[in-house]
């Protein structure tokens, strides 16, 4: 590149440095003579959850800010606004922003629950990254419940990670995430009943069988075999024959008939 060049470019970069320069400063001044005339919520998984709707949202934006309509777009404290919209636990993920029209623009991401806990100290649920969240008696989600002797470390208004001593709990995790994974599991498995730690019980939506899991160790060979049986032994046998299913014992699954019924 020769000395004109260069002399060229240089030229070329401070003009271009300078318009961007000057309309910044131009929209900056526009922005103080626009006024907030309307909100637009858009809640973007709604209609797969239901704990957060559009008229909520906007009923708190309108709570902290009950002049809103009017405001110039400019004074609004977007920040603050999602500060008080992330602050609710159901929600995972909320964003605040204005449009040249006027428009002040919210959408809201749910927290998508994959199992809900009974333990001694209430009812939370846990969501697929792992966050716990207390249970919200204004909707309930299709998801497996987990009953019996689950003991946690924290309180019943807990809001975060799973902690790491609570190791059962992140077995039941892991557990639910592999159930919500696979569609035929995430539909067939209804409750998860803790014995103890090294007795898992399943409850299923079809069939009255108890399944006997044992530990949480090496459950997707479990499932495997428990799959199998559906697939070979059900369709024959029927689904009312068996009363429970052991799935303890390698290579096999233990199947116990119901009383009366003979082969």
């Amino acid at each position: 590149m020769n000395i004109k060049q260069k002399i060229t470019l240089a030229i070329t970069a401070a003009l271009f440095l300078a318009y961007l320069t000057v309309t910044a400063g131009f929209v900056n001044r526009e922005r103080r003579h626009i006024y907030c005339h309307s909100i637009k919520v858009t809640v973007c998984d709604s209609s797969l959850l239901r704990f957060v709707s559009a008229k909520e949202v906007r009923r708190l934006i309108e709570k902290d800010n009950p002049h809103i309509i009017g405001t110039a777009i400019d004074s609004i404290d977007l920040r603050r606004l999602e500060e008080k919209l992330n602050a609710r636990s159901v929600v995972k993920n909320a964003e605040i922003f204005t449009s040249i029209d006027g428009t002040l623009h919210a959408r809201v991401h749910q927290r998508r629950p994959i199992v809900r806990v009974l333990a001694e100290t209430g009812s939370f649920y846990i969501d697929d990254g792992g966050y716990i969240f207390p249970f919200s008696p204004a909707y309930t989600p299709y998801v497996p419940v987990v009953t019996g002797n689950v003991a946690v470390s924290f309180k019943n208004s807990y809001r975060g990670g799973i902690p790491a001593k609570d190791k059962l709990l992140q077995q039941l995790y892991t557990f639910s995430r592999f159930l919500q994974q696979h569609r035929f599991w995430q539909s067939q498995i209804l409750q998860i009943h803790v014995q103890n730690r090294n007795d898992i019980e399943l409850i299923p939506r079809v069939g009255r069988q108890l399944i006997k899991l044992g530990p949480l160790d090496n459950f997707e060979y479990k499932l495997t075999k428990l799959y199998a049986f559906y697939r070979n032994a059900m369709p024959q046998e029927g689904w009312d024959k068996y009363i429970k299913l052991d799935l303890r014992y390698s290579n096999q699954v233990v199947a116990t008939r119901e009383p009366g019924i003979k082969n």
